[in-house]
């Protein structure tokens, strides 16, 4: 099996959904958008600095962080979504629930193919400047929109399940998103 094969496997129904949300139920989910975030900067910072490549080291550190967390990733925030929407959706929550996991599927080939590009051994025929910094801005560009289509989704579908701190949290992190933009 590939590393994103799974991806496209067909869902275990859950048991039950979560009657209340509280905010240690986001933590995981926002901690791996946190580790996105930086990532995404590590590589932004790379695409600024194109056409000069990072040292070795730097390219080999960020291979090992795109394939920790945008491989890996996509699986352990389904399961989390899953858990908390279960496996008895509205339609609503149902689409908007399959289009945050295509997103993650999007992200992780994405994420294969820097790291196909990337990999020091394939740096010395790796395609141009440009190309990388185009493949660079759609991933981190992309892997941002869909964080915040994400943590959007959450907050919507989940309204009234959400503590009061649960629903500050999601809403500080959409106004940082905001005032970012």
């Amino acid at each position: 099996m590939t590393d994103i094969q799974h991806l496209f496997e067909p869902k275990r129904p859950a048991a039950r959904r979560w009657h209340v949300i509280d905010e240690i139920d986001l933590v995981p989910l926002l901690s791996e958008h946190v580790r996105s975030e930086q990532l995404c900067r590590r590589l932004e910072k790379c695409a600024d600095a194109l056409p000069e490549l990072p040292d070795a080291e730097e390219i080999e550190a960020l291979c090992d962080a795109l394939d920790a967390q945008a491989v890996e990733q996509a699986s352990r925030e389904d399961a989390l979504l899953d858990a908390l929407f279960g496996a008895e959706a509205e339609p609503l929550a149902d689409t908007l629930l399959a289009y945050v996991c295509a997103q993650h599927v999007t992200f992780a080939v994405q994420a294969q193919d820097l790291l196909a590009v990337l990999r020091p051994h394939a740096v010395d025929r790796g395609p141009c400047a440009a190309t990388l910094g185009y493949m660079l801005r759609c991933f981190f560009d992309g892997c941002r929109a869909a964080m915040a289509f994400e943590e959007l989704a959450i907050r919507t579908l989940a309204e009234a399940r959400l503590t009061p701190a649960a629903r500050l949290l999601l809403d500080n992190r959409l106004q940082a998103r905001c005032r970012v933009a």
